[in-house]
């Protein structure tokens, strides 16, 4: 992290101290270390993430798994390149990595081409060749936000209103909100097309509402006014960008 340019570490209930001898070997990076961040959950550790991509380096050939659908290193920084924001990258345990349910936590996932008879790296390793893609990128200027992850689970949030409306199976339902974020994630969505899309979605799920529900009946609270303001996906405006 320290010869990228990185210092916004997070640990997710590690089970390791860090004592003495991993200090020493910490080198120059001390600062680092000084500023590690605890975390009791993954949930805890992206809360303030506009963007987190999940590390794997199993691909899954089964269509129906659409959260080990991978890019690569430099697909990743392509993507970041000239955005704003707050980018989580989220790496696993040395020995398992991350689970399905974890991933399932990330907007993306990214893994690193390496030959088939043996795909899995040291995390260290497979750390730096991430952190060395996404280094390349940080001297172009920014000019445009990424879509918070507020933005996205409204848009999500109103996807899924309708395809329950429509009448859409709940697995298939699964399976629609897990593509959809997979492209939200991939895009590095902007702020202003977030927005667009929060609101085409509100839209089509309260014209599904209303084609559903006779006309003296009440709105489900799902649908209530307060969940359809504007405000609920406007972005903090202390963001900052970072890549953690």
């Amino acid at each position: 992290m320290k010869n990228f340019g990185l210092s916004n570490l997070h640990l997710v209930n590690p089970i390791a101290i860090l004592g003495p001898k991993g200090r020493s070997r910490g080198s120059h990076a001390q600062n680092v270390l000084d500023s590690i961040v605890y975390n009791r959950s993954l949930e805890e550790a992206l809360q303030d993430v506009d963007l987190a991509i999940g590390t794997t380096a199993q691909k899954s050939y089964e269509p129906s798994n659409l959260v080990r659908k991978p890019m690569t290193p430099k697909e990743l920084s392509a993507m970041v390149r000239r955005r704003s924001g707050t980018v989580g990258i989220v790496f696993g345990r040395e020995g398992t990595g991350l689970t399905n349910s974890e991933l399932d936590k990330c907007d993306a996932t990214v893994t690193i081409p390496a030959s088939l008879e043996y795909q899995t790296l040291n995390l260290s390793h497979a750390a730096a060749i991430i952190f060395y893609e996404l280094h390349n990128t940080a001297a172009d200027s920014s000019t445009d936000w990424f879509a918070s992850e507020q933005v996205k689970k409204t848009i999500l949030r109103f996807l899924s209103q309708s395809a329950s409306l429509s009448g859409m199976e709940d697995y298939k339902q699964s399976l629609l909100i897990r593509a959809f974020r997979n492209i939200l994630g991939r895009s590095g969505l902007r702020h202003r097309e977030g927005t667009v899309l929060a609101e085409g979605m509100r839209r089509i799920s309260e014209t599904l509402s209303h084609a559903k529900i006779p006309e003296n009946s009440e709105t489900p609270s799902a649908l209530t006014e307060s969940h359809a303001e504007p405000t609920d996906w406007t972005p903090k405006s202390d963001s900052k960008q970072r890549i953690s």
